[in-house]
């Protein structure tokens, strides 16, 4: 008595072709996934999270200061009224309620980040050079280094906290980490090239 197996190997055949064609052309994979972590960073942004979902250091007082400051010389010189231009705190923290939730988006380009495929790399970032001080931090919240000074380019003298200097001495910014590979993204990335290798397989 003896059994005969016969193997179907055909079948097993093509998914090996789909899947080693899908993995020598990874740039719908890659482009995939470029595109979920750049929605998932831009969500932690406009948040005001870090990569691993921790909160921004709040905006400093001499931020908010001059930020109310402009919004209300423009509120005030609609219609040439100019009782009520000098700073509020009242009016200051009304004003503010919805942009300091959004630390980093005054003008909305440093957040500006974008994904690149090359073969089989993809880079998530962005080219703003002003992205590299906020991850990292400037001056005392910097690498080593100390306070700066600051000087006017175009004018005479620079407006800071409320007041008038021909320079001013900046402690630096916080650090506000804009970008990284979490856990978070780590699984989005495997379930994405996991259900592209699903799909490889399932074509005959």
């Amino acid at each position: 008595m003896h059994y005969v197996i016969d193997l179907q190997i055909e079948p097993y055949a093509n998914v090996l072709k789909s899947l080693r064609k899908t993995i020598a052309q990874p740039g719908l994979i890659l482009s995939s996934v470029g595109e979920s972590l750049l929605n998932a960073n831009q969500d932690r942004h406009a948040k005001g999270l870090d990569p691993d979902g921790n909160p921004w250091a709040p905006l400093a007082k001499s931020t908010l200061y001059r930020a109310v400051e402009a919004k209300q010389q423009r509120v005030t010189s609609i219609g040439n009224k100019k009782r009520g231009a000098s700073s509020n705190i009242a009016a200051g923290q009304k004003i503010m309620a919805n942009k300091a939730a959004r630390i980093l988006y005054q003008y909305g380009d440093l957040l500006r980040f974008s994904y690149q495929v090359t073969g089989g790399e993809l880079r998530v970032g962005t080219n703003d050079h002003k992205a590299a001080w906020h991850h990292f931090g400037t001056g005392t919240h910097g690498e080593g280094k100390g306070p700066y000074t600051i000087r006017p380019k175009n004018r005479k003298a620079l407006a800071f906290g409320g007041g008038v200097f021909s320079r001013v001495t900046h402690p630096g910014v916080p650090a506000r980490r804009l970008i990284g590979f979490p856990a978070s993204d780590q699984s989005i990335a495997a379930r994405i090239v996991a259900e592209h290798l699903a799909t490889a397989a399932a074509q005959k």
